[in-house]
């Protein structure tokens, strides 16, 4: 009996070959699509850029011709999920919107620089302490994390047992591309926002040495810090109606990368001193809010953190010069608002003590009335620059004064 019919035959016959250029001949050519057609998709794509018109297309596929069957369809998440990981030093959380969170506790770097320049450190060398104190597999830092789903999609942290040298981040999580899917288009991480909606932060310990949310995390609920200890830095993407701030020692950094406001009657309240604040956009303060400094505004320059700037912001671009000479640093800052600050009716921002640095606001000052600054260490007279106002504007004007609680009377703003 004869054998079959394509006994012999190379498998690879019927494999694409690339043209004499060695490049895979044009898969336009070999789809049903005339190139008008193909075009005309291609276009129309573009001026309507939206995910959704893409998906009913199915242009890039959904799923490849290839990838294992798809069984769930789309989910709609109702609540934050979270699930405990590294004996309760970690937190992955899954948002509303399907995007995906790590919230963990670590250690502040205690090395000479951060020490010099006001951090929390001790060591007296250029090593970093945690090489010489610790061992190379560092132990688990002090304190755990918990993390609760809330309303509208926001989530509530508590921290148990942290320290002054205890840090909690927030950071976004990449997704996993499973096995067969890499061809494949994932329509649904096109609504992700990459922001997490915080809801609640409590330190139950009163310590701890930085929030850090700068580019991943809204605050629209209270965050209680209790404790007189020093918090080196806090930070978040925006603070949002609804939320409050209260720290019962010093705040080194307060950075927002967007703006701040507060119209519901919450306050921001710092026990003792505010060295910088950084804020993006505007500043709004509204029905009753209160923006409160117990003590001084920039006593202790501090350097940039993370990709926030620090009191010496107004130096980073000097401007060139001709001669070796070189220029001389602006003023220092401690204060840096790159859109308005807005004082509402009925509404305050206090400096309890002195402002020991200048002032700056990118924007308009609205509702100087409500602006109550003690005393200032700045003997310029533009301590205070809303920058479209400068040539006009004195920061030195009358007002009634204010008395901080626990202190005598006070004289008004600019008073010597």
């Amino acid at each position: 009996m004869s054998g079959p019919r394509t006994k012999g035959r190379r498998s690879s016959s019927r494999v694409l070959r690339p043209a004499l250029d060695g490049q895979l001949e044009d898969r336009v050519l070999l789809s049903k699509q005339t190139l008008h057609q193909y075009l005309g998709t291609q276009l129309g794509l573009l001026k309507h850029p939206q995910a959704s018109v893409a998906f009913h297309v199915n242009v890039p596929p959904f799923l490849a011709s290839d990838a294992p069957p798809f069984q769930r369809g789309f989910r709609v998440i109702h609540a934050a999920a979270s699930q405990t990981i590294r004996g309760g030093q970690a937190v992955n959380v899954a948002a509303v919107d399907g995007s995906h969170y790590r919230i963990q506790l670590s250690y502040i770097p205690n090395t000479v620089q951060t020490s010099a320049q006001g951090g929390l450190g001790g060591a007296s060398t250029q090593t970093p302490a945690s090489s010489v104190i610790q061992p190379h597999s560092l132990p688990q830092p002090v304190g755990t994390v918990r993390v609760y789903a809330m309303l509208n999609g926001e989530v509530g942290i508590i921290v148990d047992g942290s320290t002054q040298n205890t840090e909690l981040t927030i950071n976004a999580l990449p997704h996993p591309i499973p096995k067969g899917y890499a061809h494949s288009y994932a329509y649904g991480m096109s609504g992700e926002t990459h922001i997490l909606n915080i809801g609640q932060i409590t330190v139950n310990s009163g310590k701890i040495g930085a929030i850090d949310g700068f580019q991943t995390a809204n605050l629209s609920g209270p965050l209680v810090a209790s404790g007189t200890t020093t918090v080196n830095r806090i930070a978040f993407n925006s603070i949002e109606p609804g939320a409050s701030i209260t720290v019962g020692g010093s705040l080194n950094t307060l950075d927002v990368l967007q703006g701040i406001t507060l119209n519901t009657g919450t306050n921001i309240t710092i026990g003792r001193d505010l060295n910088l604040l950084n804020v993006g956009g505007d500043i709004t303060l509204n029905g009753g809010s209160h923006f409160l400094i117990v003590r001084d505004l920039g006593l202790v320059l501090q350097p940039s953190k993370g990709t926030g700037t620090g009191s010496n912001v107004l130096s980073l671009n000097l401007p060139a010069t001709t001669t070796l000479v070189a220029a001389a640093p602006e003023n220092s800052v401690s204060t840096y608002i790159q859109g308005n600050l807005n004082i509402g009716a009925g509404s305050l921002f206090t400096v309890g003590r002195t402002l020991d640095q200048q002032m700056y606001i990118g924007g308009s000052l609205i509702g100087s009335t409500g602006l109550h600054i003690t005393g200032q260490r700045v003997s310029s007279p533009t301590s205070i620059v809303p920058v479209n106002a400068l040539g006009g504007y004195t920061p030195f004007y009358t007002q009634p004064p204010f008395v901080p609680p626990g202190a005598g009377s006070t004289a008004a703003i600019g008073g010597r």
